[in-house]
């Protein structure tokens, strides 16, 4: 080495990573997340409707009447060759296709039990009308539903099977299904459309209750039990929290002729006055102060 000749020292990266020696090495870690398994009811949806998010009276409705065609299948199987099962066959079709997608829209706006109450006192008036046992006149109702539904909406567009078309023309094509599939009930299917007619007209707020007494309703003993049962049960309070947020896509849906059916006006919310909504807030005024006119501003020109 050289005289006055510094030696050069290396120094290591500031950047480089040095293993410390006695550093276990870190596992990996994972985040676990337990699913629930999907109960029978939800596993016999799938396989039919091909959803498990079906709310609870659709569903039941839908099941009933896959029950009905296969008791038809098994005991009237050559009566008039085969015309029970094939009638059944083609109305749980019908609700399939058509009906159930309208229905499910109409049940999470207005809850479980408002359309469970509506389902079954309508289900009644159609027994006592046509004199038979309710349980045959599951798609009567499927029907007068239908054609309730194209009553309100008449200009709007509703998925009919695989196309879309004028609530007019759902009612004319649901009718003429019916009566070829339906043709030993004849009287039955005319019933129907006057039932709907009138109940269009005259019967819709009468019928309908008000949101107390679904509230009674959903906190009665059977049906609280459901309510903690099921997850597809519609609660009163998700249905109005639904129709709040959907309320300026109403108002925008009415000014349009090309947009889907409203479901909101079929079976309507309302508080009968008699006990306050608890919904709304009350605020105390004070003595002496005048509150200043309200103006909406959505209807200022």
């Amino acid at each position: 080495m050289q005289p006055n000749q510094i030696p050069q020292v290396q120094i290591p990266p500031q950047n480089m990573q040095i293993p410390a020696a006695n550093q276990p090495n870190q596992p990996q870690l994972y985040q676990v997340i337990q699913t629930e398994s999907p109960n029978c009811c939800e596993k016999l949806s799938k396989s039919i409707t091909g959803s498990t998010n079906i709310p609870l009276v659709v569903f039941t409705i839908l099941m009933t009447s896959f029950l009905i065609a296969i008791f038809y299948y098994i005991f009237f199987g050559n009566f008039i060759y085969g015309y029970f099962v094939k009638a059944s066959f083609f109305d749980l079709i019908f609700a399939l296709l058509v009906w159930s997608r309208m229905a499910i829209k109409i049940e999470t706006n207005t809850s479980t039990v408002k359309y469970g109450y509506l389902f079954i006192v309508n289900l009644l008036m159609l027994s006592l009308f046509t004199l038979s046992f309710p349980l045959q006149r599951i798609w009567n109702f499927v029907l007068f539903e239908t054609i309730l539904i194209a009553l309100n909406n008449r200009q709007k567009k509703i998925k009919f099977f695989f196309c879309r078309i004028s609530g007019t023309l759902v009612i004319v094509f649901s009718v003429i299904y019916h009566i070829i599939f339906n043709w030993l009930n004849i009287l039955s299917i005319i019933i129907t459309i006057i039932y709907a007619t009138s109940y269009n007209k005259y019967l819709s707020q009468k019928l309908n209750i008000s949101n107390e007494k679904a509230e009674r309703l959903e906190n009665s003993c059977i049906v609280n039990y459901l309510k903690n049962k099921f997850q597809t049960f519609i609660t009163l309070e998700e249905a109005l929290n639904k129709e709040k947020k959907q309320q300026p896509l109403v108002q925008n849906i009415n000014n349009s002729v090309n947009m889907s059916f409203i479901p909101a006006n079929m079976y309507p919310n309302y508080y009968s006055g008699i006990v306050p909504n608890p919904q709304q807030q009350q605020i105390p005024q004070a003595q002496g102060v005048i509150n200043p006119p309200i103006v909406d501003i959505n209807q200022a020109n």
